[in-house]
């Protein structure tokens, strides 16, 4: 939460009714001048909380403080646990490095074949003896073709296929290997 603006209050409405019974029963124009001075003591509050909240005075600004406001008291559920190490990125790089290994029309050296080597291979061994805590899946292998077959027809993966192709044209496809790498071994960047 926002830090507090020191000593900024705003008065129960229940505390000024007594008030403003006590000014209507004199019946003269005290009543009048007790209503003008809240109005200007929680206007010029309010005008002191769109300054704290960098808010710039507009036609819209009360709109952007009771958004503020409502953004700090009743904000969005965070997502429990830990971040998931598969991101686009690498399911990307997974996708590629997978597509770049099958043999067309040779069924011995298909996605399971090109699976079951790169689980051998750095980075992925590494990243994927780092545990999620789900060991319903032991192999690793298994748990690529999974990613795999989820993935292939996503966005992201048709990007990074013309992302490898566009290595490949530049003759840097060492440049990629090493792109893959990082996206495998740093999926949430700082």
């Amino acid at each position: 939460m926002t830090k507090k603006i020191h000593n900024l209050q705003f008065q129960d409405v229940e505390t000024r009714k007594p008030l403003y019974l006590v000014a209507a029963l004199r019946g003269d124009e005290s009543l009048d001048d007790r209503l003008k001075e809240y109005v200007e003591e929680d206007h010029a509050k309010l005008l002191l909380l769109c300054q704290h909240y960098g808010i710039q005075n507009s036609p819209a600004m009360f709109y952007q403080l009771s958004l503020a406001l409502a953004r700090e008291i009743y904000p969005e559920p965070k997502k429990r646990g830990r971040k998931s190490k598969w991101t686009d990125l690498n399911k990307g790089a997974l996708i590629v490095e997978i597509e770049r290994l099958v043999v067309p029309g040779d069924t011995s050296h298909g996605v399971v074949w090109a699976c079951t080597q790169l689980a051998k291979r750095e980075p992925w061994v590494s990243f994927l003896e780092a545990k999620e805590g789900d060991t319903s899946n032991p192999d690793p292998a298994e748990a690529l073709r999974r990613i795999y077959f989820s993935f292939r027809n996503d966005k992201w993966a048709t990007i990074s296929r013309e992302a490898f192709k566009q290595y490949e044209d530049e003759d840097a496809v060492m440049a990629w290997e090493r792109k893959v790498s990082d996206f495998v071994k740093n999926p949430h960047p700082k």
